[in-house]
């Protein structure tokens, strides 16, 4: 599958939400065969450097956009699949695209599971409803982002651990670590030191 690739110091995952202003042509055009296409377009996080694209992406639909007060056009995306980089190539604008392979979705990990069902310490789903607590509680702040989520999302640590990774002042470095892991768990151990 060839996508275009929005390299960004942003981090979106899978479920997520967030917006863009575009103001570079390349870009501009990106978002135009992005909605002609129906396919989307690769929202790649940058490293720390700020210039070398992460060898991750997320494939990442436009669900609305807008004219922004400044003339801007402005974009809401919501992030659909991980993806791993195979090879890039530039057009002539310097629009990059590459080659990339969907990959798994990190599995569901609920929270508050079915009576009866074993196996995680009543110490652990605690701090899983804690780190849920206190994301709901931020993003509240945010409706708009808020807006986009329901109810039983923050029931999944692994989703919470996602939207943790977004705006969490982690350096790229360890937000690629954790969401190049098959699952959640490096993220929730990152998370439980930083927030107590």
């Amino acid at each position: 599958m060839i996508i275009p690739l929005f390299p960004l110091s942003i981090c979106l995952l899978p479920q997520g939400y967030t917006q863009l202003r575009i103001f570079e042509p390349r870009y501009k055009r990106l978002v135009s065969e992005s909605l002609k296409s129906g396919v989307g377009f690769g929202l790649c996080m940058l490293a720390d450097d700020k210039k070398t694209i992460l060898p991750m992406g997320t494939l990442t639909q436009i669900i609305d956009f807008e004219t922004l007060e400044d003339g801007l056009l402005g974009i809401s995306v919501q992030g659909q699949k991980t993806f791993i980089i195979n090879n890039v190539s530039v057009d002539s604008d310097g629009l990059k695209r590459a080659d990339v392979s969907l990959i798994d979705s990190w599995p569901r990990d609920i929270i508050e599971p079915q009576t009866g069902q074993t196996g995680i310490s009543t110490d652990a789903r605690k701090k899983d409803k804690a780190l849920s607590h206190t994301l709901k509680q931020i993003l509240q702040q945010y409706p708009q982002h808020l807006a986009h989520y329901c109810e039983e999302n923050f029931n999944d640590i692994a989703w919470v651990c996602q939207r943790w990774l977004e705006i969490i002042p982690l350096s790229a470095k360890e937000k690629y670590q954790c969401i190049n892991s098959h699952d959640h768990q490096l993220a929730k151990s990152f998370l439980a030191d930083i927030i107590k």
